[in-house]
């Protein structure tokens, strides 16, 4: 397995914990209180550092869209290269 591939599973390996992490601590919260999150609540128990992990957060988001863009655009290449030299 190539060091591109072995990047790639990292990456969602990743991304899934941390989706279901996200997940379970919702529903954990849910359970307890019986209601989501409330955002300002969290805001003002973080003070100022909610700023920079909203930052984090959204790096993680558009770094993770982008790279499966980039993912898909490599696999349409790549076939439509294949398609024409067959």
């Amino acid at each position: 397995m190539g060091q591109k591939a072995k990047s790639g599973r990292w990456l969602w390996m990743a991304l899934v914990a941390w989706f279901c992490a996200n997940l379970l601590s919702q529903s954990l919260y849910m359970g307890r209180y019986g209601l989501p999150y409330d955002a300002q609540h969290l805001f003002q128990d973080l003070g100022p550092l909610y700023v920079p992990l909203l930052v984090l957060e959204g790096l993680v988001w558009l770094g993770g869209a982008g790279w499966l863009i980039h993912r898909g655009v490599h696999r349409a290449t790549t076939a439509k290269k294949r398609s024409a030299a067959a």
